[in-house]
């Protein structure tokens, strides 16, 4: 199967370089193209696949935990630093490569954080770290809501969108005020509330060891693009 997707600040992010690494240790690779968008060579992979949007200085992680479309923006970077927190119990989060370690050998684990409860869970936190952090910039809440409705009524990880200005897009571009840096990094502010947030979530099931997540199968052949 090959996994599609946008990477974004508001403006498309071209020319970054895509790579996720999945429950299966299958690796997905790609390029974005003018408009930010990137299509993999098929491949066939287990979720959750976990990795980085990369156009320096800007790099967005996102996770792929069904289907096959992938977003890297800064909603999805607030996203991951949510889930990693949620990993594990306590103030402690999981870094990157200790989450690629625990869907590669926690069965149960995979499944869990993959599933439709949890991930539900995870977007709403993350919708509510950014409302926040719009409200303290000075927003009314009705300002917040309304800024944040597209995001809110979709599944901004994965919902396929144009990087033009419009619906995802134009909420991308809206709380740029307060989750990015001017050079479109993630401030350390937001992602620092996203971990607070993801600390108060309950972790995902753990459990056996040796299997592998929900698997994404295999594709026909197919070219990289938008």
């Amino acid at each position: 199967m090959s996994v599609k997707g946008t990477a974004a600040t508001g403006a498309p992010l071209t020319s970054a370089a895509v790579n996720m690494t999945c429950a299966n240790r299958a690796a997905l690779a790609a390029n974005t193209d003018a408009q930010g968008n990137f299509t993999t060579p098929p491949v066939s992979f287990s979720y959750p696949c976990i990795g980085t949007a990369t156009k320096a200085p800007v790099t967005y992680r996102s996770i792929l935990l069904s289907g096959a479309n992938v977003n890297f923006t800064p909603l999805t970077d607030i996203f991951v630093e949510v889930v990693l927190a949620a990993s594990t119990s306590g103030t402690a989060s999981l870094t990157v490569a200790e989450f690629l370690a625990k869907i590669q050998s926690d069965a149960t684990f995979a499944t869990s954080v993959s599933s439709p409860s949890n991930v539900s869970n995870y977007r709403a936190a993350v919708i509510e770290v950014v409302r926040t952090q719009l409200i303290a910039s000075g927003k009314s809440a009705a300002e917040a809501d309304a800024i944040l409705a597209a995001a809110r009524n979709t599944n901004f990880e994965s919902a396929t969108f144009v990087a033009n200005g419009t619906g995802l897009d134009k909420v991308l571009d809206d709380t740029k005020s307060v989750t990015q840096n001017p050079d479109g990094t993630v401030a350390a502010a937001v992602k620092a509330a996203a971990k607070a947030r993801g600390d108060t979530l309950a972790p995902p099931a753990s459990g056996g060891t040796g299997g592998t997540g929900g698997t994404g199968g295999t594709g026909g052949t197919g070219g990289t693009g938008g």
